[in-house]
């Protein structure tokens, strides 16, 4: 029947077939279904009987009985089906069969392990034999013939087939029965135009069953809607790239202004921010007729942290303090970042200045809890500045210049405390400005000068060198303590340029001992840490050196522990460097820092300098007493010399001599001493006048 036949015919047809191919996918997966269950049972029962058999066959190996196993064992199957069974062992030698219609059994046929395997004609089945500890004694092999399941699949296709044939003249008898459906394709167009007109959904969509009138017109209307959709879609596409846009502009705004107001390793707020909320705390203190509070925070020694253990060490130590100090402060309460260590909080709303010491006790104290950090323990104190509005300004940068100053008194008085804003800290701040400009042109001015603190070797009893001191005589100003100017000196970098001036001065000091015949003599000097990174360095020593016709092993470098650590690949290859020269090299302050054993046993070192604060009471103190002894001992395992710095009383210098201390300095043997001091002083020196100096300290 042609396609444009009538639309009767083609419904009549369109059920009908419809039917016949639904029951015919029907059966043929019945019959599918049929026969894998037929298979299953065969399988099923088969391996029941094998193992069966495998399990029982375990005397008839075990006592080489084949015979028995032929005529008990394997006569006792209940197959409903054709089968042959054989008992293979070792590596397929037949030890008995029984051959029962499924064909020929042969040692070809052997498996050792566990198999189900089906072809056309058969089931094979290879079961293991095993005793009762495991072993394998043999296999069990069963051949079973799958004709009855194949006759029955035949028997039940053709049963099919007659069911198939009925259902089809149903099939066609309903069908006609059915063709007064035909108008409901003309139901759904009129059903899904109402529908797009009251909601404007235009994803709907007519069937199309035919290609008749009625089809054509579905598939128009279907076009048409079509159409408006795409055209919506379109236009919802265009609005939601916009919206989209929009919210990334937003957002890269919102990112911005946070990037801009916030530190992005506290994500506290930073300078700016930190600005504009100390405004607004000085508006609130000055409506409210309260107080508001600045105050200034610096960690102690973060630089050596640093540089010992890390910057990301670094990084975990400021974000650690910044959660410490949050979970001690009120909400209305600010604490921001300024940089580096650097940290302000502004208490909003002081009603009386004892709430302010409170706040910074609990600080202080909190701060001596130490930081679990990675796999590390890091003590870190805190000193903190104190600023009142409006006792001590009325300004941002008034009081922001008053908590500072009070910091640096904080640190100046040991650190690990706080100190309140007095206006005598602005001469302070003052002073540090002028020394940091004056300091710039001291070696020009001859303002610089050095002293030199002997070395006393214990076991000889003799002077064998010093330490060179650098010291500041200002015009105006008078002496200027180093441990004033030389923080200066390293945060402006011009200890690079000192550094090497003490250099050549101390080499020109140590030619002359040598030429008044003093050879063994050296002189220590240190070097800072900005030194110790220049590349050039051990080229800069090498020029001094050749200048003054002065042999390296004249000259101790001293370092500390924190200058080693910070990068310990780089001061090693620096190390060698200076090694290979002909330098000598010691740590400098040793036991104050965070050094291990293992990189020490790396670093090409010649002493270890026992820091003076395990001196002092190395006789009195027994924690004092064993850290010191330590050191010595390691240091001698290391078959390094050991120094101790400080030495003021003849009882220490009794303790040292004692226990293997090879060099000693200290107000016991001298104070600095400028270099003809020196000169005389090696010539008349004697371990007897040693009790003198104790007396006299």
């Amino acid at each position: 029947m042609r396609w444009d036949a009538s639309i009767r015919s083609k419904l009549t047809l369109l059920i009908a077939g419809i039917s016949m191919l639904t029951v015919s996918i029907g059966l043929v997966f019945v019959s599918i279904s049929f026969y894998q269950n037929m298979k299953q049972s065969l399988q099923n029962d088969a391996v029941a009987q094998a193992k069966l058999l495998a399990d029982n066959a375990e005397p008839y190996l075990l006592y080489d009985r084949s015979e028995d196993a032929q005529t008990e064992l394997l006569s006792g199957t209940s197959l409903n089906a054709e089968h042959s069974i054989a008992i293979f062992q070792g590596v397929g030698e037949t030890f008995a069969k029984r051959e029962q219609g499924a064909g020929y059994i042969s040692s070809t046929d052997y498996r050792k392990e566990h198999q189900i395997i089906w072809d056309s004609r058969w089931l094979h089945i290879y079961e293991p034999i095993v005793d009762s500890l495991g072993d394998q004694l043999g296999t069990l092999y069963m051949k079973v013939s799958t004709e009855p399941v194949s006759e029955r699949l035949r028997t039940f296709i053709l049963t099919l087939l007659f069911l198939l044939v009925v259902m089809t003249a149903i099939a066609f008898g309903l069908a006609r029965v059915m063709q007064k459906y035909i108008s409901q394709p003309l139901l759904n167009l009129e059903s899904i135009s109402n529908q797009v007109s009251h909601s404007q959904n235009y994803s709907l969509r007519v069937p199309v069953v035919s290609a008749d009138e009625i089809g054509k017109l579905s598939r128009t209307f279907n076009d048409m809607l079509e159409t408006i959709e795409r055209r919506q879609r379109e236009r919802d596409a265009a609005e939601e790239a916009l919206q989209l846009n929009k919210r990334r502009l937003e957002r890269a705004v919102k990112d911005l202004q946070y990037l801009a107001n916030y530190d992005s390793l506290t994500q506290l707020p930073n300078r700016a921010l930190c600005m504009d909320r100390i405004r607004y705390a000085l508006k609130r203190a000055s409506r409210t007729r309260t107080y508001a509070a600045i105050l200034f925070l610096d960690l102690d020694h973060f630089k050596d942290v640093n540089d010992s253990l890390g910057h990301a060490v670094g990084d975990e130590l400021l974000k650690a303090s910044s959660k410490r100090l949050k979970s001690l402060l009120r909400d209305e309460d600010t604490l921001a970042r300024l940089g580096g260590d650097e940290f302000v909080i502004i208490l909003n709303e002081v009603e009386e200045t004892e709430d302010i010491i409170n706040v910074v006790d609990k600080i202080v104290d909190n701060f001596n809890e130490h930081f679990n950090l990675s796999n590390y323990v890091v003590n870190s104190t805190v000193s903190v500045g104190v600023c009142v509005y409006p006792n001590d300004g009325n300004d941002v940068d008034e009081l922001m210049k008053a908590a500072d100053a009070a910091m640096y008194k904080a640190k100046e008085v040991g650190r690990n405390t706080y100190a309140f804003y007095e206006s005598e800290m602005n001469e302070v701040a003052l002073r540090r400005h002028r020394i940091a400009n004056d300091l710039r042109g001291a070696i020009d001015k001859g303002e610089l000068s050095l002293v030199y603190q002997p070395q006393v070797d214990l076991a000889l009893g003799k002077v064998i060198g010093a330490e060179a001191l650098l010291r500041w005589t200002h015009a105006e100003l008078g002496f200027i303590s180093p441990g004033e100017f030389i923080p200066i000196a390293e945060s402006t970098g011009l200890i690079k340029q000192i550094g090497l001036w003490v250099i050549d001065i101390a080499c020109s000091e140590a030619a002359k001992w040598r030429d008044e015949g003093f050879e063994h003599m050296k002189v220590s000097v240190n070097l800072s840490p900005l030194q110790f990174r220049q590349s050039d360095l051990p080229e800069s020593i090498s020029t001094i050196l050749k200048k003054h016709n002065l042999p390296p092993k004249a000259l101790e470098l001293e370092i500390t522990e924190s200058m080693l650590m910070r990068d310990v690949e780089q001061a090693i290859k620096t190390l060698q460097r200076m090694k290979r020269m002909g330098l000598q090299i010691a740590i400098d302050d040793f036991g104050t820092g965070y050094s291990s054993l293992s990189y020490l046993r790396r670093f090409p070192l010649d002493s270890l300098k026992i820091d003076r604060t395990f001196i002092d009471e190395v006789c009195v103190d027994p924690d004092d007493t064993a850290i010191t002894l330590a050191i010595i001992s390691m240091a001698k395992s290391l078959r390094l010399k050991v120094i101790a710095e400080g030495v003021e009383t003849t009882q220490q210098w009794g303790f040292l001599c004692q226990h293997g201390c090879d060099e000693v300095q200290g107000f016991l043997v001298s104070k600095g001493i400028t270099p003809s001091e020196y000169m005389k002083f090696i010539r008349t020196f004697s371990t007897a006048k040693l009790a003198a100096n104790d007396a006299s300290i």
